[in-house]
């Protein structure tokens, strides 16, 4: 297979360029396609212990095939390696190893293993060159692309880390065979928000084409990737390091979904897309209260998510502890809340200093379910 093959994406930020490739099926080719893109025969993959047995052995053979010296580092599945602590004993087993400033890591994975194995590669020697081989829906449209790599703390998630944008990423939807119904119905969480914040047209597909997506048609994934991430592309190319708050209405959904995701895993588990599907239509309600959009708009969306099996509200949980949370939002300045919310479907802005009593009323009146527990 040649890279004139696959769909391309080119983004273009100020210091770099960098292809996405897209397509199905080729990652038996990846060390044929990748050595184009770095500059030592070295590589160090970072992957976790589930994609290891999946994915693992077809690229490392690839690799080894096309002669690369390859060294595997799988981490345990899920934000809990997402930690300083995992970033330091991946970064002590590279340098142990042997590394020099012409070394790549390769990330293989989602979007954990991404925000990892960047936040590695940005901080290791300075820098060093990193490569992305998403595996999963979320992490093929929105985390690989960017250069945004973060670890979690106790004090919020993603709140330690660096824009380090990678060489290349390889995108191979064939993947997404693989992954439990419940992780593509959360990727795709991340895929409706570029439509809901940033283009009507992407917007008006999915609600014709969505479901294709979700039941993994090749071609319509490919479709959805490739918008996701040419969508993505074109605001980041304005707005790298988030300065003018336009890479900012790509977190619609997420001061509220990243709030609800903390919160619930004191209580029980709940998926990023999913906590972030629930926080896209309650900023929905809170864009028509504020009287951004029309009234009908919250609605609208709330019903076309439903209709794709995403969540729109969540069980039991404590307020205080939401809006404790959502003030730790990057976003946040000083004490103010800041939200994307919209004007329209297809038409997100950055609004300040939003009244938490606002807040409280959207999450007390249309956050929880009727049947949960009603506590502050």
């Amino acid at each position: 297979m040649k890279l004139e093959e696959l769909v391309k994406v080119d983004v273009e930020v100020k210091e770099c360029q960098y292809p996405v490739f897209i397509g199905s099926d080729y990652l038996t080719y990846i060390g044929d396609l990748i050595e184009p893109f770095v500059r030592s025969k070295k590589l160090f993959i970072i992957t976790d212990d589930l994609v290891s047995m999946l994915y693992l052995p077809m690229v490392k053979e690839s690799l080894e095939k096309a002669e690369f010296e390859v060294y595997a580092l799988p981490v345990p599945q899920g934000e809990r390696s997402k930690t300083l602590e995992q970033a330091g004993k991946l970064m002590e087993r590279i340098l142990k190893i042997g590394c020099d400033r012409h070394s790549t890591i390769v990330s293989l994975g989602g979007g954990v293993v991404g925000d990892l194995a960047g936040f590695c590669a940005s901080v290791l020697l300075r820098g060093i060159d990193f490569i992305q081989i998403p595996t999963t829906l979320l992490a093929q449209t929105d985390s690989s692309v960017g250069g945004k790599t973060a670890v979690n703390t106790e004090a919020g998630k993603n709140l330690i880390g660096t824009f380090h944008q990678p060489k290349a990423v390889f995108i191979d939807v064939h993947t997404l065979k693989t992954l439990d119904p419940q992780q593509v119905t959360a990727g795709f969480a991340e895929v409706v928000k570029y439509g809901l914040a940033l283009n009507i047209d992407f917007w008006n597909w999915l609600v014709d084409s969505g479901e294709q997506v979700l039941a993994l048609d090749e071609t319509a994934c490919i479709y959805a990737v490739e918008q996701s991430c040419r969508i993505k592309a074109a605001v980041v190319a304005e707005d790298e390091f988030e300065q003018t708050g336009l890479r900012s209405l790509l977190n619609y959904g997420h001061t509220f979904g990243h709030a609800i995701e903390a919160v619930s895993g004191m209580r029980g588990n709940i998926l990023h897309g999913e906590a972030i599907a629930i926080g896209s239509v309650l900023a929905a309600w809170l864009s028509a209260d504020m009287q951004l959009c029309a009234a009908d708009v919250p609605k609208k969306i709330k019903e076309q998510y439903e209709k794709w099996g995403l969540p729109t509200q969540f069980d039991a949980l404590k307020i205080s502890e939401l809006l404790s949370y959502m003030k730790k939002d990057k976003k946040t300045m000083g004490m103010q809340l800041n939200f994307v919310l919209l004007e329209d479907i297809g038409s997100g802005v950055l609004v300040h200093n939003i009244n938490p009593s606002d807040v409280e009323k959207v999450l007390y009146e249309k956050g929880r379910k009727r049947n949960a527990v009603s506590y502050y």
